[in-house]
This record gives structure tokens, sequence and C-alpha cells, in this order.
């Protein structure tokens, strides 16, 4: 899942623009990008991203504008100037030159007379509005975050109800599947009864055994109840993901155990189709939190 926002914020003096991008993550890493003057705050903001988004991988940038950051400040370069006074002062006593120095003279000889500062505003007098773009910044970033985990939800409800179609098909051809298989064990044993004596103890064993060993209601039983336990999970409101993938995992154990037990082409299909919707399923609940 992808969450992208961006917010803004104006103060008197510092207007602040913020984007964030978040893609899936198992654990929380944010990265922010402030302007050099606003890196004290970057553990703060790291720190309120890291609260209320609780995971996923997180770019944070800080963009800042407005009248604090108009323009270079010129300040005076005043002790090189009387410097550069001095001496000329002392180079025309000594070899009797005549004439003064005017300060075009000054800032045509001397570059570096006036220096330009890039502004620096206060940073904490700026912060309340960073605050505030930030908290505008994760609102939206929640908002869209819901919005798209509804549209997962809604996308993993149908493939639940087509998963739960397949296990009911699954659960109608198991029974059909056995007592065919009952009945062609039956057909053997009184072709074999016609040829030759046989134990009905040995026959009634080998038919209970037949049976124990192509049942498969007990994972077909485990199969609905995980289903059961995935949907009621998702219209839950807390943090499920983890679990959901749990129980996609065992539902993947208990279909696989009916195709290898059942050896029945048509289970073994809806098992194959089972499998390719879990797998589709446990991509969209990694998206989940």
């Amino acid at each position: 899942m992808t969450t992208y926002a961006r917010a803004r914020s104006e103060g008197a003096a510092v207007e602040v623009d913020m984007e964030l991008r978040s893609v899936n993550g198992r654990y929380c890493d944010v990265q922010v990008r402030l302007p050099r003057w606003l890196l004290p705050f970057e553990d703060r903001v790291r720190k309120r991203v890291q609260a209320a988004l609780g995971r996923g991988r997180v770019d944070v940038t800080v963009q800042v504008g407005g009248a604090a950051l108009a323009g270079p400040e010129f300040v005076p370069n005043t002790g090189l100037v009387q410097a550069y006074l001095r001496a000329a002062g002392a180079l025309a006593e000594e070899c009797g030159l005549a004439g003064g120095l005017e300060l075009r003279d000054v800032l045509g000889i001397l570059k570096d007379a006036v220096e330009a500062r890039e502004a620096e505003p206060d940073a904490e007098a700026a912060w309340p509005v960073v605050a505030e773009a930030l908290e505008r910044l994760l609102a939206e970033a929640q908002e869209a975050a819901r919005r798209e985990g509804e549209a997962l939800k809604a996308d993993l409800d149908l493939r639940l109800d087509r998963v739960e179609a397949w296990l009911e098909a699954i659960d109608r051809r198991r029974r059909d599947h056995l007592r065919a298989a009952q009945e062609a064990l039956r057909e053997r044993v009184e072709r074999h009864l016609a040829e030759t004596r046989l134990d009905p103890a040995r026959i009634a064993q080998e038919a209970a055994f037949l049976a124990d060993r192509l049942d498969i209601t007990e994972e077909v039983v485990r199969a609905r109840s995980h289903l059961a336990q995935f949907r009621e999970l998702l219209a839950s409101d807390e943090p499920v993901g983890r679990r959901l993938d749990f129980l996609l995992q065992e539902l993947f154990r208990e279909v696989n155990t009916m195709a290898s037990k059942s050896a029945d082409a048509e289970i073994s299909r809806l098992v194959v189709d089972i499998k390719g919707e879990q797998e589709k399923m446990r991509e969209q609940v990694q998206n989940l939190v």
C-alpha cells in the first residue's frame, strides 16, 4: 500500500509546505528532510510521524518560504575596511600622497567589504507553523490510508466469498467421492467373494481404513473455522494484518491435505483454485496494519 499526502501552513513570517510518501513495511522507518536551520526538530518530527502511522517506510519533506527567508542579509565587514584604511593612511603619509578614499573606492577595491549571509529565521518561532503543517499532513495521510484500507477489505471480502464457495463445493464432492469409493470397494469385495473366501472382519477393517484415509471432514471443518475467523477479523478496527496472514497459511495447509488425502481430480482442481486465491489474499493482507 502506498500513501501520499501534502499539507501547507502559513505564519506571520514563514510558509511551510510538507509532503509525505509512504510504502508498506513491517517496521516504521521514517526519513525526514528539513532545511538546515530546522534540523534541531528532526527527531521531534520523526517521533510524531512514527506515533501517528505506526509502520511503513515513510519519507517526509519540509520546505519553508516566506518573509523570513526573502533573501540574504548584507553585513559590513567593518574590521576588514578599518584595517585597509589604516594601511592606506600609513602609505599616504609615508609616501607623501595626497587625496582621500571615498566609499565607492573602498567598495570597488575590497570585494569583501560587505558580506552576503543567508538569513536564518528563528527556529523556535517557526516551530508552531511547522507543527501545524505536520498535523495536517498526518491527518491527510491517515485518511488516505483508511480509504485504501477500506478498498482492500472490500476486495478481500469478495475473494473470501469465492474461497467459501469453493470449500462448499469440496464438501459436497467429499461426500459423493467417499460414497463412490466405498461402493467401488464393495463391488471388488463381491467379486472376490465369488472366487474365494475372505474374512468378513478383514473386509470391514479395510473398508474402515479406506473411509478414514479418504475422509477430509476434519480438514473441511478447520478450513471453515479459519475462514470464519478471517471474516470476523476483517470487520474489526484493530490491527489484524499478521493474524490474517497466519490464518491464510493455516488454510493453505488444510486444503493441501484435502487434495493429497482425497486423491480426487475434482477436489484437486478446487484446491488449486483456492490456493491461487489464497496467494492473492496474502499479498493484500501485507498492506493491512
